[in-house]
């Protein structure tokens, strides 16, 4: 069963609070300094499956195809993003989670509702 995109956000909040509270380092980064960090796609905005990452005012684009930004910048936590698309079956869950909103978007365009521009 595919993620929801909600799950995918704290699994990529816990990947950067893991990664820079490291045992060998002395600053040690609080979870509530990543509240504002969001993954939504947006099939409206890129036709590629794709994960928008926005962090207050920061946001790029990643391919979930090729793990690669596509658009945008998020200064120094772009790194831990791209590492964190890099990670086991990261992609593989992200492509999982694109086709299961665009067969639940398919759905809703044969009943008639109203198109939703954002997977959330």
């Amino acid at each position: 069963m595919a993620k929801t995109l909600n799950e995918l956000t704290i699994e990529l909040k816990d990947f950067i609070l893991d990664t820079l509270n490291d045992p060998r380092s002395k600053v040690k980064v609080k979870r509530y300094e990543f509240n504002a960090l969001d993954v939504t796609m947006d099939p409206d905005r890129e036709s590629m499956p794709h994960i928008i990452v926005s962090m207050g005012i920061s946001e790029a684009v990643f391919s979930i195809e090729t793990g690669k930004k596509i658009t945008g910048g998020m200064g120094p936590v772009e790194r831990y993003v791209l590492k964190w698309l890099e990670k086991g079956l990261t992609l593989q869950k992200l492509r999982e989670t694109w086709m299961s909103a665009e067969k639940i978007q398919r759905v809703k365009d044969k009943k008639g509702q109203k198109p939703q521009s954002k997977f959330r």
